[in-house]
């Protein structure tokens, strides 16, 4: 006799078996996938220095990875002053 097999899913199959378990505890998705507002806009920044930096350079292809890590030191380095500046002004106001 032929048995009927029902189309059973194991729990290794399921989505929440894919996470990590420490996410799956926590209800949150894994870490590796989760990305700060703060580095998703350092990123944009980035980006678009980059291609700005791109269309200086004549919209030549082939520079793309020096582009990048010139836009990536400006931004930064712009990030870096402008804390120095708003530190500053807080010292001098007496905060």
């Amino acid at each position: 006799m032929k048995e009927n097999k029902k189309s059973d899913k194991s729990l290794a199959e399921t989505p929440e078996a894919r996470q990590a378990p420490s996410a799956r505890r926590k209800g949150q998705a894994p870490a590796e996938n989760y990305e700060s507002d703060l580095q998703i806009e350092l990123r944009e920044l980035i980006a678009r220095r980059a291609y700005e930096i791109y269309e200086e350079r004549g919209m030549r292809h082939g520079d793309d990875i020096n582009d990048w890590l010139r836009a990536e030191a400006e931004v930064k380095s712009a990030m870096g002053m402008e804390k120095r500046r708003s530190a500053t002004s807080r010292v001098r106001a007496g905060h």
